[in-house]
């Protein structure tokens, strides 16, 4: 089976830890990988980095274009879809530049440029705080997308860039769908209405990404998946099925967050990319088909994929 995985923070933490993606430390590996598989790998901006973020991007960029090059007999850099084609075709991991937090672009919407030019393909707008383009989940005052964020969205649909809405605030969800012309995606977020951490997804957002064809990834991280100090894989089906049955199958994923969770917000059981037929395997106990498995772990993503890059 393949796998596309919508996010991890694996490429930011080998940077900031002197790693290759091959160290088993890491919870997303190239050796422990199943492959064919696609793994969306974000650089990663935090706040204290903000007022330097585009520089910072720039460093991690470099970390990912060694560690592409280091390892071309095993990993393709998807640029296009014809990229993903050679990753099935060759039976290799694919590897997906994006970014989490639109404070990488320090305020300068050129930077985006530059992001897609090095083969970033997906792209957020904040991470939990308030930036120079909108206002993120965590904040008590929610203003929205700023006038900056709304020609940040135009500039991303231009650039066929996908809109990550993971980390943002309501009302900055409900401007970027305003503004977006093309489906928006939440790489790695939960539902609210199982969990009610302000980082989950509301019914009415769960509706609005599939009304425009996009994917929800459902993520590993303890705190989003139920109210209890650790889940399980059995947390991550229920929240898998809930999207089902709210808007059908083809608008959930896997964004398992590896190498972005702290150890104490981990799974009990799903601990890495090594791990990831624990939740195929419930899902299958739990009664879904051999299609719907698909969908989930892989052509749910690849659909949105295509929509952007196939059938510009």
């Amino acid at each position: 089976m393949m796998i596309i995985d919508s996010h991890c923070d694996t490429i930011k933490y080998a940077y900031k830890n002197g790693l290759t993606i091959e160290d088993e430390i890491l919870k997303f590996n190239i050796r422990d990988a199943k492959k064919p598989m696609i793994q969306m790998m974000a650089v990663y901006i935090s706040p204290e980095e903000a007022i330097n973020g585009f520089e910072t991007a720039g460093r991690v960029i470099e970390k990912f274009d060694e560690q592409v090059n280091k390892f071309k007999d095993q990993i393709v850099q998807i640029y296009e879809y014809s990229d993903i084609e050679k990753v099935m075709a060759k039976n290799k991991i694919g590897v997906i530049l994006t970014s989490e937090n639109g404070s990488i672009i320090s305020s300068k919407l050129e930077n985006i440029d530059f992001l897609y030019e090095k083969g970033m393909r997906v792209m957020s707008i904040v991470w939990n705080y308030s930036n120079e383009l909108g206002t993120g989940a965590l904040e008590t005052i929610d203003t929205g997308l700023t006038e900056l964020g709304k020609r940040y969205i135009r500039k991303l649909n231009n650039k066929n860039i996908i809109v990550d809405v993971s980390h943002a605030s309501e009302k900055t969800f409900w401007d970027t769908i305003k503004e977006s012309t093309k489906p928006v995606v939440a790489t790695h977020s939960c539902v609210y209405k199982i969990c009610n951490h302000p980082r989950n997804l509301k019914d009415d957002q769960i509706k609005q990404i599939a009304k425009m064809g996009g994917v929800v990834g459902i993520t590993f991280c303890s705190p989003f998946l139920n109210s209890k100090k650790r889940a399980n894989v059995k947390d991550v089906v229920k929240h898998i099925r809930y999207i089902k049955d709210l808007v059908g199958i083809d608008y959930v994923g896997i964004g398992s967050d590896f190498d972005g969770v702290s150890e104490e917000d981990m799974l009990e059981d799903i601990k890495g990319t090594k791990n990831i037929d624990i939740l195929v395997k419930e899902l299958k106990n739990e009664g879904f088909t051999e299609k719907e498995l698909d969908k989930i772990m892989w052509r749910n993503w690849l659909r949105v994929l295509e929509r952007y890059w196939k059938n510009k």
